[in-house]
């Protein structure tokens, strides 16, 4: 395949653009420097370096790709850092039109599904600006008419187990936390497989 993968240079995009590599697909890693990922060098991978929230940098980045996997996500859920959600989607819908891309994973949040007992209930309001932008990233995807797949996740462990779970349009009762290697494991498999296009996941551990 040949891949576009935004949020490259965190602690989930590495895991991914790892097993990109080792599988032998080619990578555009877009980031906002290329100093975030000067440590990795390997003959398939390429670094753009941009605002993933400009979409004049993705459509330069974007033409002869297979796909676009997106692991972007704030590390604390302020409502400045959660407005990465919307505003790369905006961009990304956009420039993956004009390249004529079509297929796009992206990962969203767990908070999204029907909150069942008081501590989600808690969790959800802490953290309600990451669950109100990652919605209106999503609400983007769907109206896009791309080939996408969303990827809700709970709390994210950097254990290096690769096994999962998983059901569509649901999540465990009590939640779930998975490994980032997991993760990972099931973003690449399904850019290669499309079993779930134009499907919500939830995915655990």
């Amino acid at each position: 395949m040949r891949v576009a993968l935004l949020g490259a240079n965190g602690r989930t995009g590495r895991r991914v653009l790892a097993r990109l590599l080792e599988a032998g697909d080619e990578v555009t890693a877009i980031v906002r420097t290329e100093e975030r990922l000067a440590d990795v060098e390997h003959p398939l991978l390429s670094v753009c370096a941009g605002d993933v929230c400009d979409p004049r940098v993705l459509e330069g980045a974007l033409p002869g790709h297979d796909v676009v996997i997106s692991t972007l996500g704030p590390r604390m859920p302020t409502r400045a850092t959660c407005a990465i959600y919307p505003e790369s989607a905006a961009a990304v819908v956009e420039a993956m039109k004009n390249a004529g891309v079509n297929r796009i994973l992206v990962v969203s949040t767990a908070l999204l599904f029907p909150s069942r007992g008081l501590f989600q209930r808690v969790l959800r309001w802490v953290a309600r600006h990451n669950a109100r932008h990652a919605s209106r990233m999503e609400e983007t995807l769907r109206e896009s008419g791309l080939d996408w797949t969303i990827v809700r996740v709970g709390f994210l462990e950097n254990a290096g187990a690769e096994s999962f779970q998983h059901s569509v349009g649901a999540f465990p009762e009590k939640g779930g936390s998975i490994p980032r290697a997991a993760l990972a494991r099931f973003l690449v498999t399904e850019a290669r497989e499309d079993e779930h296009l134009r499907e919500v996941v939830g995915l655990w551990g």
